[in-house]
């Protein structure tokens, strides 16, 4: 028994090593990504409120077509989109929407270089806007690579058989070693899926600061 665990434990001991750099590396960067669609949709939600104030600055008839329509984009993204985001896909109704909204400002004829400095800004607004949304959605749909689940999987087996080979004198005592461990890479997993998959799930990102906008 001793021979067997000279031979076992120091493979035991760099394998498990190994895979919880490789479960921390990969911890690390699905949190880094869940944060980052975070920080992506604040600003989303910025640009489309600067739109929405910009709004002001146009002839009456202009600016009550861009504010319906920018109230109703809106309010699509948080009853239509996030539901099917979490099945990675986009809103037809938001796309529509973003699509009239852009066709409004690129018929525009200013009669004023006031009225064009605001709406030389409303299209830049209006491009980052579109383009953190189109982040937004690929991020509902993409996550880790197929081979960086294998190797998640293959290293979870491989770190839990492996304990087995431990012949402890207390077996209710390895056993209990074994859940925990199981446990705690169980709980590991758990944690890489929800971030992996930021609009399914129990932990999501969630639709406030499109919400907290003041469009009337």
């Amino acid at each position: 028994m001793n021979q067997s665990h000279d031979v076992t434990g120091p493979f035991f001991s760099t394998l498990g090593t190994v895979y919880g750099i490789f479960l921390a590396f990969v911890v690390s960067t699905t949190w880094q990504e869940f944060s980052t669609t975070q920080t992506n949709l604040v600003q989303e939600a910025r640009y489309l409120g600067n739109l929405y104030f910009a709004s002001k600055s146009f002839p009456e008839s202009m600016r009550d077509k861009l504010q319906h329509l920018l109230a109703d984009y809106r309010d699509s993204l948080v009853s239509g989109e996030w539901k099917t985001m979490e099945v990675g896909e986009s809103n037809p109704q938001s796309t529509d929407l973003l699509e009239q909204i852009g066709y409004t400002y690129m018929h525009y004829r200013t009669t004023d270089p006031t009225e064009g400095s605001f709406l030389q800004e409303s299209l830049e607004n209006f491009s980052s806007m579109t383009g953190l949304r189109a982040s937004r959605i690929d991020d509902s749909s993409s996550g880790l690579l197929p081979v960086l689940w294998c190797v998640l999987l293959v290293g979870a087996t491989a770190t839990i058989g492996f304990s087995f080979l431990f012949g402890a004198h207390n077996f209710k005592a390895q056993a209990v070693m074994t859940m925990l461990l199981t446990g705690v890479i169980s709980m590991t997993f758990f944690t890489i899926i929800n971030l992996d998959f930021p609009f399914t799930g129990a932990t999501i990102v969630s639709p406030e600061p499109l919400q907290r906008l003041e469009m009337k």
